[in-house]
């Protein structure tokens, strides 16, 4: 992936935690240092830079994973399956309830009625009659802007009829002015789930560890959390984490912030302006825990909770985080025209109609936080996946950077509906974009006939304007409110397709389809640059990190619709084999894989034979 030298190598060599020399063989091995020199043959396997997810919530994900139950519409297609969602979840209810005492919350995420059509409508009266109403429960949507929870929740957690709505979040209530169970947006999960006792520190140590480990099986060496908020007590194991020898990756964070503390959520309807008295939601970045009574006690002191900073090359701050819209899973997303009527719509909560979606702020309290961050030069990541949120965000960077051109790749994010004119834009302010494309592979379907229609589906995220634009663009996946877990392979075949899990032979808009090439510098060179890491990561050159990934296959010689096909042998993070990956219970020794694996042990031994490593291979 290092344009500026040759496209592929015979061999590198390793130093400690660089990579000394790149190219022939001949040339490697002249560095080889003798008895302390390791050899490893990949046995036709492909070597690469390790991939870097550009955006991701790696610590909510982790948290999510340890303390709910997930019954995603990946791993369900229909809820009366085998076994079916409501099984699932009734089973794992009565197993709380046979618990005398102290009794755990039954807490599950990933209701999806897009990719699950045949879900129930869910409130509280249905949670209470289907499942044992004496134990919480909550249930939270895959787009994590909507929950819905039992009776005994509220109870617990002391809101009921008169209970106040939370800023920036809604306590659903009927026409008679009853709650149903239904709650909109974190601040209203966080009313309720927020009350249950917060995990154990084992919890939260074995949940990120397990975390990190998944992301290194799957190829990722450098992953993000665009949603960092300081926490004493997470920080600290965050940073035992990056200190010990056999963490798996690199964590890059993004604070999360809000604009100036007096603006006000802008909401549009029918091409009308009003204003709301809700402060910011902290949208599609959803927090379901609080894990730390020394963020809880700093905060009330109004004194600032330290944060993490640049701790050491594992571990660090790469800038801050806004959102400037919701989510297209909820209908908040800031588009120009209306979203679509429908029975979906209904079901998943969206506003009535017609609906516009909502801007979080106004453009003076983006512009002047846009200002206020650039002067501090801390790069900045927005959230805006409509078109007028896109463009909001677009006229307050052009302003600010009118006379300071841009030197921290100041980004934008997900740009479901960006046009060809704002990417083009984008290009000439030399922003960097990260996309969402991989919406299409799961709600290409539900976007075109329950959301957005045929038209703003097909030119969902178009990547290919991007590179016409020249543009730095990079691809991500958003865990967890996006169904199942990070894959990259996944991700790039819908990026170079523009197809439906279950529609694989028909693409949504494929004149934005791009290369594999591209899509291979997405997870790579520009993922490195958009960090800032380009320096140290991101290819394999002279120099760098030696943070590699090594794959069953080239994926430039497997077909675009067989990538997920490719699996990760193992990784290396600077210079250090992770065994993390699936093929471990294979043989660990170098030289017994090289045999096993080999298409030809003959020509094998030949191979090794020429560089002298025959009395290796003769004694096995």
């Amino acid at each position: 992936m290092d344009e500026d030298n040759q496209a592929t190598a015979e061999a590198i060599a390793i130093r400690e935690e660089k990579i000394v020399a790149v190219g022939t063989m001949e040339d490697v091995f002249s560095f080889n240092g003798g008895i302390k020199t390791k050899m490893i043959y990949l046995n036709r396997q492909t070597l690469m830079p390790g991939f870097i997810e550009p955006h991701q919530h790696a610590i909510i994900t982790a948290q999510t994973n340890s303390q709910f139950i997930n019954i995603s519409g990946v791993n369900y297609r229909s809820y009366h399956g085998n076994p079916g969602i409501l099984e699932v979840m009734e089973k794992e209810m009565k197993a709380l309830a046979g618990v005398r005492e102290n009794p755990k919350w039954g807490l599950f995420f990933g209701w999806d009625p897009e990719l699950v059509p045949d879900l129930p409508t869910l409130s509280a009266a249905y949670l209470d009659d289907k499942f044992p109403s004496n134990i919480p429960m909550a249930v939270v949507g895959q787009s994590g802007h909507v929950a819905w929870v039992n009776s005994e929740a509220l109870k617990l957690a002391n809101v009921n009829n008169d209970t106040p709505q939370p800023n920036g979040g809604t306590y659903v209530k009927d026409e008679e002015g009853n709650l149903t169970g239904q709650l909109l947006e974190p601040p209203a999960f966080m009313g309720v789930i927020g009350k249950k006792p917060p995990p154990s520190q084992a919890e939260i140590e074995e949940s990120v560890w397990k975390q990190w480990r998944y992301y290194a099986s799957v190829g990722f060496t450098t992953v993000t959390e665009l949603a960092y908020t300081p926490n004493p007590a997470y920080d600290r194991f965050l940073k035992t984490v990056s200190d010990s020898e056999k963490c798996p990756i690199r964590l890059a964070l993004y604070r999360l912030i809000h604009p100036v503390e007096d603006c006000r959520l802008e909401s549009e309807a029918s091409g009308s302006k009003t204003k709301s008295n809700l402060a910011p939601p902290p949208s599609c970045c959803p927090r379901f825990n609080s894990y730390s009574e020394d963020a809880d006690r700093l905060g009330k002191s109004g004194a600032e909770v330290p944060s993490i900073g640049k701790y050491n090359d594992k571990l660090w701050e790469a800038g801050v985080k806004i959102i400037a819209d919701g989510s297209p899973h909820t209908g908040t997303s800031a588009v120009r025209e209306p979203y679509l009527h429908t029975h979906l719509a209904e079901t998943l909560g969206f506003p009535p109609a017609p609906g516009y979606g909502i801007l979080n702020y106004d453009k003076k309290a983006m512009l002047d936080t846009i200002r206020r961050c650039h002067i501090e030069e801390k790069q900045i990541a927005i959230h805006s996946h409509g078109e007028r949120a896109i463009e909001q965000v677009l006229k307050c960077y052009e302003e600010v950077l009118a006379n300071d051109p841009c030197t921290m790749r100041h980004r934008m994010e997900h740009l479901g509906l960006a046009t060809q004119g704002q990417i083009a834009r984008a290009g000439k302010i030399k922003l960097a974009l990260s996309f969402f494309v991989d919406q299409l592979r799961f709600y290409g379907l539900t976007f075109k006939d329950g959301i957005f229609g045929e038209s703003r589906v097909n030119r969902w995220t178009p990547l290919s304007e991007a590179t016409k634009s020249d543009v730095t663009w990079t691809i991500h996946q958003d865990q967890p409110t996006f169904p199942g877990q990070a894959t990259p392979f996944a991700n790039m075949k819908t990026a170079i397709t523009r197809c439906e899990r279950d529609h694989p032979n028909t693409p949504y808009g494929p004149e934005y389809r791009v290369s594999i090439d591209e899509a291979l510098k997405a997870y790579t060179v520009n993922a490195a640059w958009q960090l800032h890491k380009e320096k140290e990561v991101g290819s394999i050159t002279v120099g760098k990190k030696a943070d590699l990934v090594v794959l069953s296959e080239n994926p430039y010689n497997v077909e675009p619709v067989n990538l997920e096909r490719i699996q990760v042998i193992e990784t290396f993070l600077n210079g250090c084999r992770n065994k993390l990956a699936e093929f471990q219970n294979l043989p660990k020794t170098d030289f017994q894989i090289l045999v096993r694996r080999h298409d030809n042990p003959r020509e094998a031994t030949c191979a090794q034979d020429q560089w002298g490593w025959s009395s290796e291979l003769k004694a096995l």
